[in-house]
C-alpha cells in the first residue's frame, strides 16, 4: 500500500472524527457566541439608555448650574428668581418642575415682608416650586415647597446638599402635587454666597415620563430595560411598574448588585427564563453610580442556535469528500514534491555539492500579517503614551495646587501655635506692673491674628472649591480650544492672561458703576443677557469690555467659559487675600518680637529714644488695628544711657493710657525734639481729657481716673519713678479732645 493511499485513509478517519467533534464544538461555540452577542447587545442597549439619561441629567445640571452661578454672583429679586425657575423647565417637556429653598432671611433678609405671598411659607421664607399641572401639561403651577425641614428621606433633597455643600441627585421618592403623589427624581445644587450656604435650586424629572420616553420599548423580544438608583432600588421598570421603588434582585444576589454599583463594574445574574445584566454608569461629578438593568430572555439565545447546528452538520458532511480530494492534491503538490526536493537536496549534499540551494518558496503567510499587526500596535502605543503624558501633566498641576493648600494649612497651624505662645507670654507678663496693659495687648493681638487666620481659612476653602470647578471644566475647555476658531481662541487666551495679571477687586460703588457702564456698552452691541454678562465681566476685574472679551460674550459657550474664568479669578483673589493676611501677621509678630527683645535687656547702654518708642507703638498699632491714627514727628535723634526695659515700661504706661482714653479710636501724636541740653518726648491723644477730681493727685500711687476694676492707679506712678531715676522731669496738660504728657531727659552728648 502506497504512502499516498495510507495517508488518504488516515486523513479520512481523522476528518470524520474531527467532523463530529467540530460539529459539537460549533454548537458549543455558537451557544457561547450567542451568549456573548446577547451580552454585547445588552451592553449596547444599556449604553444607549445611559447616554440618553446622562444627557437629560447633564442638561438639568447645566441649567441649574447657570441659575446657581447667577444667584451666587448677584442679588436678584424674588420675582427674578421665580422667572428663572420657570425658564429652567418651561420649554423642555422632559422636566416636571423646578424649585428653590432658601435659608430663613438669607435670600434678601426680608422674609417678614412676604408672609402670605404665594411661593413663601407662613414665615415668609422663600420656598417657591413651579411645576407642570397634573391635569394640563401646558399650564404652570406655583406651590410652596414641602418636606425640606424633614430629617427622613423625604427631606434629603435639601438636608444633604446643605450638610455636604455638594451636588445631589436624589433617590426616587414620592412628592405630592395637586393632591397626587408623583414618583420623581430631583437634581439639586447648593447655592453658596461668600462661602456661606444660603439655599438650593433644583430640577425634577417625573419618572413616568422618563419611562415612556426611554424604557417603554421591549428589546430582544420579551426583554426589558430598567433604571436602578444608587440605593439599589428600581427608579423605572420597563416591564413591571409595580416594582418602582422596590429593591433590585433577589436577596441572595442583592449584595453583589450593591458591590457592582459601588465599584462601577458590570454584573449579571440568572433569573427565570433569562439573564439580567447590571451596567453601572456615573452622572457628572455626582459620586454615586446609577445603573441600567437589561433583561435578555433565553428565547433570544435559542431562536438561532438550532438552525446554526443543523447548517454546521450539513456543511461539514457535504464538504468532507471535497476536503479529502483537495488534501490529496495538497499532499501531492506540497508534501510529496517537497519531500522529493528534500531528497534531491540530501543526495546533492551526499555527493559533495555544497553550493546547492533549497528551492525558494515565496509565501506571504501569517508571519507577514503579524508584522503588520505589530506595526499597527506600535502606532497605537505611541498615541496612548502621548495621551498619558498629557494626563500626567494635568495631574501634576493638580498636585501642585493641593501642595499649596497643604502649605497654607501648615502655616495656619504654625500661626495658631504662635498665638498660643503669645497667650502664654501674656500670662508671664501679668506678673509685673504692666499686667493690665499687656493683657489688653495680648487680647487685641489674638483678635488681629484670628482675623487674617479666618481669611486664610476661608481662602483655602475657596481655592479647594475653585480647583474642583476648574478640574471639572478642563475636559470641556480642551475640547473647546481645539474646536473653536483662532480668533475666539486668541480672545480666550488674552482674557485668561489679563485675569492672571490682575488680583485687585472692584467693590461697592466702583463695582456698580463699572457694571452699569459695561451693561450699557453690551446693550449697544445688541448682546443678549447684557446685565448678567456685565456683572461677570466686572467680577473678572475688567474696567470695561474690550473687543477680545466682547467676542467671548457673544460666543455660544459663554456660560461655561465664564464659569472657568470666574474660578481662575477666584484663585487669584484668594491667593491675594492669603498674601495680605500673612503680611499682616508677619508685621504683628515682628513688632512683638522687637518689643519682647527690648524688654529682656537688663543692663544699661546707649539707646536711641525713638527706637524704644517705636517698639511700643509697633505692638499697639498691631493690636489696635486701624482705628487709631498714629502721627510721628521725630525731630531729634538723641540718645540716652539707660536700661532699655525702663523706657519701654514708661512708654507702655503712657501709650496704654492714651489708647484706653480714646477707647481704641482716635488720633495719637508723638513728638521727640531737642530743647537746650535736654530731649523732650510728648505723647498727645484725642481722648476726653483727665477728670478734674484727680488732677491734683495725678502721678500718685493708687490714684486712677478709670472706672473701678479697670485700673490700679500705678501706671503714672511707675512712669514718674522711671523719669526720676534718670534725672528727668515730666508734666502734663489736658482739656477735652487734647491731653499731652511731656517727659524731659538729659541728652547723651
Amino acid at each position: 500500500m502506497s504512502l499516498r493511499t495510507r495517508f488518504s485513509l488516515y486523513c479520512a478517519a481523522v476528518l470524520f472524527t474531527f467532523s463530529v467533534l467540530l460539529t459539537l464544538l460549533v454548537a458549543v461555540s455558537a451557544y457561547y457566541d450567542s451568549k456573548v452577542s446577547s451580552q454585547e447587545a445588552a451592553f449596547a442597549k444599556a449604553e444607549t439608555a445611559s447616554f440618553e439619561i446622562r444627557k437629560i441629567f447633564s442638561d438639568a445640571i447645566s441649567k441649574v448650574g447657570e441659575a446657581k452661578t447667577r444667584w451666587e454672583l448677584t442679588h436678584p429679586s424674588r420675582a427674578s428668581v421665580e422667572k428663572d425657575l420657570v425658564d429652567l423647565f418651561q420649554n423642555d417637556k422632559k422636566f416636571l418642575g423646578a424649585g428653590a429653598v432658601f435659608e430663613p432671611n438669607l435670600f434678601d433678609g426680608r422674609d417678614s415682608s412676604f408672609i402670605g405671598r404665594k411661593g413663601s411659607n407662613a414665615n415668609g421664607r422663600f420656598v417657591p416650586y413651579f411645576h407642570r399641572s397634573i391635569k394640563d401639561q401646558d399650564k404652570i403651577s406655583l406651590e410652596e415647597s414641602v418636606y425640606y425641614d424633614n430629617t427622613d428621606e423625604s427631606g434629603n433633597y435639601y438636608q444633604i446638599p446643605k450638610a455636604t455643600l455638594h451636588d445631589y441627585v436624589g433617590e426616587p421618592y414620592m412628592y405630592p402635587l395637586e393632591g397626587v403623589n408623583v414618583f420623581m427624581i430631583s437634581l439639586i445644587r447648593p447655592i453658596i454666597r461668600n462661602g456661606r450656604f444660603i439655599g438650593i435650586v433644583g430640577l425634577d424629572l417625573k419618572l413616568s415620563d422618563l419611562e415612556a420616553e426611554i424604557f417603554s420599548k421591549r428589546p430582544f423580544g420579551g426583554g426589558f430595560l430598567s433604571l436602578i438608583s444608587p440605593g439599589g432600588k428600581y427608579a423605572v421598570h420597563g416591564s413591571k411598574g409595580i416594582l418602582q421603588g422596590k429593591n433590585v434582585g433577589p436577596p441572595e444576589v442583592r449584595e453583589s448588585i450593591q458591590k457592582s454599583l459601588a465599584s462601577g463594574q458590570p454584573f449579571f445574574y440568572p433569573v427565570d427564563s433569562g439573564n439580567s445584566y447590571i451596567f453601572p454608569f456615573s452622572m457628572g461629578s455626582y459620586s454615586k453610580n446609577w445603573a441600567i438593568e437589561v433583561f435578555v430572555p433565553d428565547s433570544f439565545l435559542w431562536n438561532d442556535l438550532g438552525p446554526i447546528i443543523l447548517r454546521s452538520l450539513l456543511i461539514t458532511f457535504a464538504l468532507l469528500p471535497v476536503c479529502l480530494y483537495f488534501i490529496d492534491r495538497f499532499f501531492c503538490k506540497y508534501v510529496s514534491e517537497g519531500l522529493s526536493s528534500a531528497a534531491s537536496f540530501a543526495d546533492s549534499l551526499g555527493a559533495g555539492n555544497y553550493t546547492t540551494q533549497i528551492p525558494s518558496r515565496d509565501i506571504k503567510d501569517e508571519i507577514h500579517h503579524l508584522f503588520l499587526s505589530l506595526e499597527n500596535m506600535k502606532e497605537k502605543l505611541l498615541l496612548a503614551i502621548d495621551q498619558q503624558i498629557r494626563s500626567e501633566k494635568i495631574l501634576r498641576e493638580s498636585a501642585e495646587i493641593s501642595s499649596r493648600n497643604e502649605i497654607i494649612r501648615l502655616q495656619k497651624e504654625e500661626l495658631e501655635i504662635t498665638l498660643g505662645e503669645l497667650k502664654t507670654a501674656q500670662e508671664t507678663l501679668l506678673r509685673n506692673e504692666r499686667l493690665a496693659a499687656i493683657g489688653r495687648i495680648s487680647g487685641a493681638v489674638s483678635h488681629q491674628i484670628n482675623n487674617p487666620l479666618g481669611a486664610i481659612g476661608a481662602s483655602r476653602e475657596n481655592i479647594s472649591y475653585y480647583v474642583k470647578r476648574i478640574t471639572s471644566l478642563l475636559p470641556f475647555l480642551l475640547t473647546y480650544l481645539n474646536e473653536t476658531d483662532e480668533d475666539e481662541r486668541n480672545a480666550f487666551n488674552e482674557t485668561f492672561q489679563r485675569i492672571l495679571g490682575n488680583n485687585k477687586e472692584l467693590i461697592g460703588k466702583k463695582f456698580r458703576e463699572t457694571r452699569h457702564s459695561i451693561e450699557a456698552f453690551l446693550k449697544r452691541q445688541n448682546v443678549e443677557n447684557a446685565g448678567d454678562k456685565a456683572a461677570v465681566v466686572a467680577e473678572l476685574g475688567f474696567p470695561d469690555c474690550p473687543d477680545f472679551l466682547l467676542k467671548l460674550c457673544i460666543c455660544n459657550e459663554w456660560n461655561r467659559i465664564s464659569e472657568f474664568l470666574m474660578a481662575v479669578r477666584g484663585l487669584e483673589i484668594s491667593e491675594e487675600v492669603i498674601h495680605r493676611s500673612t503680611d499682616r501677621m508677619y508685621k504683628i509678630v515682628s513688632a512683638l518680637e522687637t518689643y519682647s527683645g527690648i524688654t529682656r535687656e537688663d543692663s544699661e547702654r546707649s539707646v536711641k529714644i525713638s527706637d524704644t518708642m517705636e517698639a511700643v507703638l509697633g505692638v499697639y498699632e498691631g493690636a489696635g488695628g486701624n482705628r487709631v491714627i498714629v502721627e510721628r514727628n521725630y525731630i531729634s535723634e538723641a540718645r540716652m544711657k539707660c536700661v532699655p526695659e525702663d523706657l519701654v515700661r514708661l512708654w507702655t504706661q503712657i501709650v496704654d493710657n492714651a489708647y484706653q482714653a480714646m477707647s481704641g479710636e482716635g488720633k495719637l501724636s508723638i513728638r521727640i525734639y531737642d530743647s537746650e541740653s535736654k530731649v523732650v518726648c510728648e505723647v498727645e491723644d484725642s481722648g476726653p481729657g483727665i477728670p478734674k477730681d484727680i488732677r491734683e493727685k495725678l502721678g500718685e500711687v493708687l490714684s486712677s481716673g478709670k472706672m473701678e476694676g479697670e485700673g490700679a492707679g500705678i501706671g503714672l506712678a511707675v512712669a514718674a519713678s522711671i523719669s526720676k531715676k534718670y534725672e528727668g522731669s515730666w508734666n502734663w496738660e489736658s482739656e477735652p479732645g487734647c491731653t499731652i504728657f511731656r517727659f524731659s531727659f538729659p541728652r547723651l552728648e
